[in-house]
């Protein structure tokens, strides 16, 4: 008896008991007990709340808090530790008195089974007023991510714009640095200055053949007086732009040979496979432009020879007729 005395005055403290909520609930989720560390906690009455149809199995907010699954194992018969939440009581209607604003708490449950089979579920619950300050504190790192994020984007696309505009400027120069002139109808000129690297041969290429396609020239000077050196690749590669250049039908001469060059070529046994050299560019563009005036006679001698052997071109005989012949 003494026994069971001690237990009941424990249990008659923790039922009075103001720095906790207590509350029993039936299996089927009711509550039909609570002390009055729970009026305490949510700042409402007792009695009048438990004459209102409750039921934590059927609370939209602790469903939308991410508990219900420890709800649900509670109410099995489970002992559960529920994570902290935020509980707005204004949005529970079963609530007569409104306390305007939200209750951060932790709740631990324990089943107290009977002498048989059935159970009472005791859902022990306090306030924890930091998990507020921390909430605050973990929106602001949010928010804070959020604006660093965005920051990022922004300095990530100026970057891009940074490149874009660097790419457009290293074109330009390439396109400077490798022009292709227009001298007469159908002669082109290409005047290179500086030395001769693998990307700027290529970008020399590229110019030369679009030039000579546009531009259907028949003629094309590769003016190398500004170049201070050429080495065996480098002489190479102008050979192949060369042979590229007759592939699409024009002819290229190479001019501003100085004798430091020549020699330097004699060195290597550069073979410039049949390019045509000239000493300076106005020698080259005379000999162009002789070669243009050659080809525009070869044109209109073979177009004033046309008529004349159109006209003794015997006449077609009726089909069926064989020609006489004269003994």
């Amino acid at each position: 008896m003494e026994s069971w005395r001690a237990d009941a005055r424990r249990w008659r403290a923790l039922m009075a008991a103001r720095c906790f909520s207590v509350s029993i609930h039936r299996p089927v989720g009711r509550t039909h007990a609570v002390n009055a560390g729970w009026e305490a906690l949510w700042r409402a009455p007792a009695e009048a709340f438990l004459q209102v149809n409750y039921n934590m199995l059927e609370d939209p907010q602790l469903a939308e808090n991410g508990i219900m699954p420890h709800i649900e194992r509670f109410f099995r018969g489970e002992e559960v530790a529920i994570p902290p939440i935020s509980y707005d009581t204004d949005a529970n209607e079963t609530l007569t008195s409104k306390t305007g604003g939200a209750v951060w708490v932790c709740s631990f449950g324990v089943p107290v089974r009977d002498a048989g089979d059935g159970f009472e579920g005791v859902l022990v619950q306090f306030a924890v007023p930091e998990a507020a300050e921390i909430q605050h504190k973990y929106e602001a790192l949010i928010e804070e991510q959020r604006a660093l994020q965005a920051s990022l984007e922004a300095r990530n696309r100026e970057l891009e714009e940074t490149v874009r505009v660097i790419a457009a400027q290293r074109d330009a120069i390439q396109a400077m640095s490798v022009p292709v002139i227009r001298v007469a109808d159908g002669v082109l000129c290409l005047p290179i200055v500086g030395m001769i690297d693998d990307a700027r041969a290529s970008a020399l290429l590229e110019r030369l053949l679009e030039a000579i396609a546009a531009q259907q020239a028949a003629q094309v000077l590769l003016d190398i007086t500004g170049v201070p050196a050429l080495d065996a690749r480098a002489a190479a590669q102008l050979v192949g732009a060369a042979s590229a250049a007759r592939l699409l039908g024009a002819s290229c001469t190479l001019v501003g040979v100085s004798p430091a060059l020549a020699q330097t070529l004699v060195e290597l046994s550069v073979d410039l496979g049949g390019l045509d050299t000239a000493a300076t560019l106005a020698e080259g563009l005379t000999r162009a432009l002789a070669a243009r005036r050659g080809a525009a006679q070869r044109s209109a001698m073979v177009a004033a020879r046309a008529p004349q052997r159109e006209a003794h071109r015997p006449a077609a005989l009726p089909r069926g007729e064989a020609p006489s012949r004269k003994r």
